[in-house]
């Protein structure tokens, strides 16, 4: 049994991480405030923000790291069984299906509603959302009026936020989009996901079948995956990384920082190389 193979992905602003079998965690691209400096494992999952970096451990305990102040890192005690990243907050659902957020809140995004419980939540930018068990989806924080406080659809299993916009896949796995459409992100096509994700400006889906389908903005190459089938995936600003059929991280889009480039582990070859840099910013 390969234990560096890789199980799950994250990508945030700048920086991308993984977690092989073991529970390693590996994470490459910015790390000017530690968001790459992943403490010992082992990691069941790990949720990537901006400059900060959170993970789910087996026993149920959430650890965040990032040397920025404001409670960013500050992530409470209780058994976990989801967690998210934004910008510079976090969000985790318990046990009991109660939902903490944390960190930055200049903008109302960790105003969590009284009363609701909770079965799934996205992060975005400014604006946090969340599943609750009566059936209904509720996002608050940052409204400018481009409607991603105001979820489209309902029975929401699984849900993932961008900068200014947010997706839902429901248990038929129909996707729902709504907020920010700039770059037409919150456009979900006409066809079934087992797995979506949301980056910056732009929104991936994966299907049964193992193919990617990306919308949005493509600027830096972000919404053009490579060929070849996928079991994981997860959208950064402008970039996405997902694991293929063989345990092995794949990334395209933005890789200023080289978060688009994993490092090489182990003879199994666990992170791959397969980038695309396109030389662009943010």
């Amino acid at each position: 049994v390969r234990t560096d193979a890789i199980v799950s992905v994250g990508a945030g602003l700048g920086h991308s991480c993984a977690v092989t079998l073991d529970g390693t965690a590996l994470c490459w691209g910015a790390n000017e405030n530690g968001q790459s400096d992943p403490p010992d494992g082992p990691w069941m999952s790990l949720a990537l923000g901006a400059v900060q970096t959170c993970g789910l451990r087996g026993n149920g305990n959430v650890e965040c790291w990032s040397d920025l102040p404001n409670g960013i890192a500050d992530a409470p005690s209780g058994i976990f069984t989801a967690v998210a990243s934004g910008n510079t907050h976090s969000c985790a659902i318990d046990r009991d299906q109660q939902l903490f957020c944390w960190g930055a809140n200049n903008l109302g995004q960790i105003d969590v509603p009284e009363g609701a419980l909770f079965t799934a939540v996205a992060a975005g930018a400014f604006h946090t959302c969340g599943a609750r068990t009566d059936g209904y989806t509720q996002c608050w924080g940052q409204d400018v009026g481009d409607g991603r406080l105001s979820p489209s659809g309902s029975g929401h299993v699984q849900l993932a936020a961008g900068m200014s916009h947010t997706c839902a896949l429901d248990s038929s796995g129909t996707p729902y989009c709504w907020g920010g459409n700039d770059y037409g992100q919150a456009s979900a096509p006409g066809m079934s996901f087992d797995r979506i994700t949301a980056g910056g400006s732009h929104t991936c889906g994966l299907a049964s079948d193992g193919i990617v389908t990306c919308w949005g903005s493509d600027e830096q190459g972000q919404s053009s995956p490579p060929a070849g089938r996928f079991v994981d995936i997860a959208a950064g600003r402008s970039h996405t990384c997902a694991i293929n059929q063989f345990s092995t991280v794949v990334c395209w889009g933005a890789n200023q920082f080289g978060q688009s480039s994993p490092p090489a582990t182990g003879s199994g070859g666990g992170v791959d190389t397969g980038a695309t840099d396109t030389g662009f910013g943010f």
